[in-house]
């Protein structure tokens, strides 16, 4: 999980416009990970991030991405502020190895 130095570093780029708040990325490790497994998972995400959006917290999972020889599955949320984030992936009960901000970048055709 990353630690509070990190967090404070990345609240002082949002603040000086450095990164634009509102998407995170969520790294997870996940060795010998199978597919009803990654499917569990990713269930147990969607169940935490809809409660908390139901409940008025504006965290929202927008899609993740396993890499399956890196055994890393990269989770994409977009919220306010990444404690949000970083309660919904808690309250999810499955264990992450970081959080961070993130930046969209545009596609070949401008979106």
């Amino acid at each position: 999980m990353s630690e509070s130095g990190q967090d404070a570093g990345v609240v002082r780029a949002e603040a000086d416009g450095l990164i634009p708040p509102g998407l995170f990325v969520v790294e997870r490790r996940l060795p010998k990970i199978n597919d009803h497994q990654l499917t569990v998972l990713q269930a147990a995400l969607t169940s935490a991030a809809s409660r908390f959006s139901a409940r008025g917290d504006g965290v929202r999972l927008v899609g993740s991405i396993f890499l399956a020889r890196q055994e890393r599955l990269l989770s994409l949320f977009t919220a306010e502020n990444l404690e949000a984030v970083r309660a919904v992936n808690e309250a999810s009960l499955v264990p992450f190895a970081s959080i961070e901000p993130a930046v969209q970048l545009p596609g070949p055709d401008g979106s």
